[in-house]
C-alpha cells in the first residue's frame, strides 16, 4: 500500500513542480518580433462545416465537450492542413486533462503555422503542466534566439528550466531577465523571485532568501514572493515562520490557491491531515476550477481516513477535467487499495494509460497495476470454478427400456 509519507513528497514535488514556486508571469515589456507566418491554402468546406458545428457545440457546455471534439477531429480527418482545428482541438484536450493528446495537436498546429506564438505557448504550457519541462524548455529557447525581447517568454522559459533541473541554464536567463527589467519593478520582482528559487533548488538557501527579500522590498504586495519566502523557511526547519509567510500570501491574495496547498502541506508533515484538509477545502472555495487542489484535497482525506470524502474530491477534480490523469490514477489507487472494488480500480487505470503521455512516471506503475489486477480477477473466476458442484448425470431408467423393433432379446 502507498504510504501516506510517499503521498506527502508526491504532492510538495507537484506543488515545487506545477506552480507552488512560480506564478504567472507577468506580460510582456516588450512588443514580440514574431516569427514569419506560413501561407495556408484555403480551408476545405467541409472540413470548415465541421469545424462551425463543433464551436456550436463548446458554447452549449461541458457536457457537449466530446461531440465537439468528435468534429474537431472530422475536421481535420478533411482537412490535415487546417490550423484552427488543430489547435482548438489542442486547447479542448488540455481543458480536460488529456495533455498528451493536447500535446499532440498544438504540435501538428505549430508544425503548420509556426509562426503562430499564441500555439507556440500553449504547446510549451502543456508540456509543463503534464511534468516535461525539457520538451518545453527546448521549444522555448528555440522561439526565443528567434525573439530574445520576448519577456513573457524568456520568464517562461526560466520556469521550466528551473523545475527541469536545468539549473546552470536557468540562472544564466535570470541574469539576462534581470539585465532587461531596467526600470520595470514587476519584470524586476520576477527575476529575482526566480533567482530565488534556482538558490534554493540548489539549496543554497541563504542566497535564495536573499534574492526573495530584494524581491520583497521592490514589492511588498506580491503574494507569489510571501509564498516562496515560506518554501525557504520550510527547507530550513523553521515550520511555523513557514507558515507566517504562506498566511501572509493567502491573506495578500485569497485565491492564490499554492500559498494554502502549501499550509496543507505543513499540515501534513506534522500528521494533521484535519487541518490540511480545511485548508485545502478552502482553496477549492477561492478556485473552484482548480483540480489540482481538489486532487490534492483528496490526498488529505484519505490520510485522514476520510474515504468517501477522498473520493468524492477525485471525482471533483474528474468533473472539472475529466481525463486528469493524477486524479484517475489516484482513484485507481483509491479503488483497488480501500474501497478493494478491482472492477473500477482496472477502468480508472485503463483511462489513465489511454491519455498518459509515454514518459509519465506513473505509467509503469498503473501497468502493473492492471496486471496484477487481471491476475486476480483470473484467480477469482478459477476459484469459483473449482468451487461449483459437479454436474450429475442423470440416472438410467433400465426398467422402462425396451429392446428397438426387429431387435432379439437374450
Amino acid at each position: 500500500m502507498t504510504s501516506e509519507r510517499a503521498l506527502l513528497a508526491a504532492l510538495l514535488a507537484g506543488l515545487l513542480a506545477g506552480g507552488a514556486c512560480g506564478h504567472r508571469p507577468p506580460p510582456p515589456t516588450a512588443a514580440p518580433k514574431p516569427i514569419a507566418a506560413a501561407v495556408l491554402p484555403p480551408v476545405v468546406l467541409e472540413a470548415k462545416t465541421e469545424f462551425q458545428t463543433a464551436m456550436r457545440l463548446l458554447k452549449q457546455g461541458r457536457r457537449s465537450q466530446p461531440e465537439a471534439r468528435a468534429h474537431l477531429r472530422r475536421a481535420t480527418e478533411l482537412d490535415p492542413k487546417f490550423f484552427e482545428a488543430w489547435h482548438d482541438l489542442g486547447w479542448l484536450d488540455a481543458t480536460r486533462g488529456n495533455f498528451a493528446k493536447a500535446a499532440a495537436s498544438f504540435q501538428r498546429a505549430l508544425e503548420i503555422q509556426p509562426g503562430s506564438r499564441e500555439t507556440a505557448l500553449a504547446l510549451g504550457e502543456t508540456w509543463r503542466r503534464a511534468g516535461f519541462y525539457k520538451k518545453a524548455a527546448a521549444l522555448y529557447g528555440e522561439r526565443l534566439a528567434a525573439q530574445p525581447a520576448d519577456t513573457e517568454l524568456r520568464n517562461r522559459y526560466i520556469q521550466v528550466l528551473r523545475d527541469g533541473g536545468q539549473l546552470p541554464e536557468a540562472l544564466a536567463q535570470t541574469k539576462i531577465a534581470l539585465g532587461q527589467a531596467g526600470e520595470n519593478v514587476a519584470q524586476s520582482v520576477f527575476a529575482y523571485n526566480s533567482l530565488g528559487l534556482i538558490y534554493y533548488k540548489m539549496n543554497k538557501l541563504d542566497l535564495a532568501e536573499t534574492a526573495l527579500r530584494k524581491a520583497v522590498e521592490l514589492d511588498g504586495q506580491s503574494a507569489f514572493v510571501w509564498n516562496n519566502m515560506g518554501l525557504v523557511a520550510f527547507a530550513r526547519g523553521r515550520d511555523q515562520e513557514a507558515f507566517l509567510n504562506f498566511q501572509k500570501a493567502s491573506e495578500l491574495d485569497p485565491k492564490y490557491v499554492e500559498a494554502r496547498l502549501n499550509k496543507a502541506v505543513i499540515f501534513m508533515d506534522c500528521g494533521d491531515y484535519k487541518h490540511a484538509r480545511g485548508e485545502l477545502q478552502r482553496a477549492v472555495e477561492a478556485s473552484p476550477g482548480d483540480a489540482d487542489a481538489y486532487v490534492a484535497l483528496g490526498v488529505a482525506a484519505r490520510g485522514d481516513n476520510k474515504l468517501d470524502d477522498a473520493r468524492r474530491a477525485y471525482e471533483a477534480a474528474l468533473e472539472i477535467e475529466p481525463e486528469h490523469p493524477a486524479a484517475l490514477y489516484d482513484l485507481g489507487i483509491f479503488y483497488m487499495e480501500f474501497d478493494k472494488d478491482p472492477a473500477k480500480a482496472s477502468e480508472y487505470f485503463t483511462q489513465f494509460l489511454d491519455g498518459a503521455d509515454p514518459d509519465d512516471p506513473r505509467q509503469k506503475d498503473a501497468t502493473e497495476r492492471l496486471k496484477d489486477l487481471a491476475s486476480q480477477a483470473k484467480n477469482e473466476r478459477a476459484k469459483a470454478e473449482k468451487a461449483k458442484p459437479a454436474a450429475k448425470l442423470p440416472a438410467k431408467d433400465t426398467a422402462s427400456a425396451k429392446p428397438a423393433a426387429g431387435a432379439k432379446s437374450k
